[in-house]
């Protein structure tokens, strides 16, 4: 075999490598960041998974879905916290509507304080 065949081959492996290697490292990172961001959008999904609970939540405690009511007059609920795991709540209610123009006052320490809006 020629020595300026053998010299061409080689070049020709060098640059088949340089590309495979290009390729390699751009596959990587497509893969890495990938992953990035199924942890970010599975970290989304979470948040809006909790919507729905959320609102009946809110729907329970406002009176306008019903929960269950044992025989000593206490409404039990069953959420899950921030680490998805189920917790047990019970409520014994006293719900009094605000009218307009009304302020909704709590004792606090001998003090008395207004109530806020949860947002």
């Amino acid at each position: 075999m020629p020595a300026w065949f053998e010299t061409t081959l080689a070049i020709f492996a060098g640059i088949a490598a340089v590309f495979f290697f290009a390729k390699y490292r751009e596959t990587a990172a497509a893969l890495e960041e990938s992953e990035r961001m199924k942890y970010k959008l599975s970290k989304d999904l979470d948040r809006y998974r909790d919507v729905p609970q959320l609102r009946a939540l809110r729907d329970g405690l406002t009176g306008e879905s019903s929960l269950p009511v044992d025989d000593e007059g206490r409404e039990h609920l069953v959420i899950r916290d921030g680490a998805r795991k189920l917790v047990h709540i019970t409520i014994t209610r006293t719900a009094a509507p605000v009218g307009d123009g009304e302020v909704a006052r709590y004792r606090a320490g001998g003090e008395e304080r207004t109530l806020e809006e949860l947002n």
